[in-house]
C-alpha cells in the first residue's frame, strides 16, 4: 500500500539529438586525435549520408580559411594539406 503513495517515477531523460554539423566536428576532430570510440559515437548520431555532407562542408571551409591564413588558393592549401604536389 505504500508505494501507491510514492511519487511516481520520473521518465528517463530524452537522448539529446545532435545535428550534422555537431556528429562531423566530433567525427573529425575524433579521427584526428585517433580516439576510435569517439569518432564511431559521432558516426552513430546521424546518417551516413548526413555524416558524409558535414564532413565535406567542414573540409571545405577548413581549406578556406588556412587557404585565407595563408594568402593561398584554396587548390593550393588543400593539395597541400594531402601532401600533393602543387598543380
Amino acid at each position: 500500500m505504500e508505494e501507491a503513495r510514492r511519487a511516481p517515477e520520473p521518465p528517463p531523460p530524452a537522448r539529446r539529438r545532435h545535428n550534422l554539423f555537431e556528429a562531423a566536428a566530433t567525427y573529425v576532430a575524433a579521427c584526428a586525435e585517433d580516439d576510435h570510440d569517439r569518432s564511431a559515437e559521432a558516426a552513430r548520431w546521424v546518417s551516413p549520408e548526413a555524416l558524409c555532407f558535414g564532413v565535406n562542408e567542414l573540409a571545405c571551409r577548413a581549406v578556406v580559411a588556412l587557404a585565407r591564413e595563408h594568402d593561398e588558393t584554396p587548390q593550393h592549401m588543400a593539395r597541400k594539406l594531402l601532401n600533393l604536389p602543387v598543380a
